[in-house]
């Protein structure tokens, strides 16, 4: 473990040199800078390993956007606004002056810090995504890696393991760790219905 977090190290430490090098360039002012990865890593919480699964330690990744547009006041600052890695192409094109296509399901996230007003930031702000349907395919069979899918929003994340007919329903206000499955607790019949009815909304658009 102690060799995997120094990777952090190395990765910092790189980024750090291309910063440096668009600076010494003079094109920094000019260029726009995203930082992500392609998943997040399980280190045996809720008993697994790797990134294959539906769990917040999975599924959730860095980004950080530097942005010759943002203004001084909003740099070193944070939003909570679900976003995808299907953002990245239409906010690479837009900053570059190109629509994207209309095949692209991504929406171009730079009103999520731009000065309100900029652009009609304001109205992509109110009408952002709250939700969002995920999905992992079986990988070799499914008592390796099984299929998953779910429906994740900040509250509510509702999973289902299709090759074993079974529904998860987690309380993510409550419960940020998922330690506990409230997918038969009376109380939560109203957000699983919910749920439930999301998640065929998303799966259909998906496809």
């Amino acid at each position: 473990m102690k060799n995997y977090y120094r990777l952090g190290t190395e990765v910092d430490t790189a980024c750090g040199s291309v910063v440096d090098e668009l600076e010494r360039q003079g094109v920094l002012s000019n260029t726009l800078v995203i930082f992500t990865t392609d998943n997040g890593y399980l280190h045996g919480e809720h008993g697994l390993a790797d990134k294959w699964y539906p769990f917040e330690e999975s599924i959730r990744v860095p980004l950080i956007v530097l942005d010759p547009r943002l203004s001084p006041n909003h740099r070193g600052t944070t939003d909570d606004a679900i976003v995808l890695n299907v953002d990245l192409a239409p906010t690479i094109l837009r900053a570059a002056g190109l629509a994207a296509p209309p095949r692209m399901q991504g929406r171009d996230l730079a009103p999520l810090y731009l000065d309100k007003g900029v652009a009609g930031a304001d109205q992509v702000v109110r009408q952002w995504r709250t939700d969002f349907f995920y999905e992992h395919p079986t990988i070799a069979r499914i008592e390796r890696i099984p299929y998953s899918e779910a429906l994740v929003r900040k509250d509510i994340k509702y999973v289902t393991w299709p090759d074993y007919d079974l529904e998860q329903l987690f309380d993510l206000g409550h419960d940020p760790h998922e330690t506990t499955d409230v997918i038969c607790d009376p109380a939560y019949a109203a957000h699983l219905a919910k749920a439930r009815a999301r998640f065929d909304e998303g799966k259909a658009t998906a496809q």
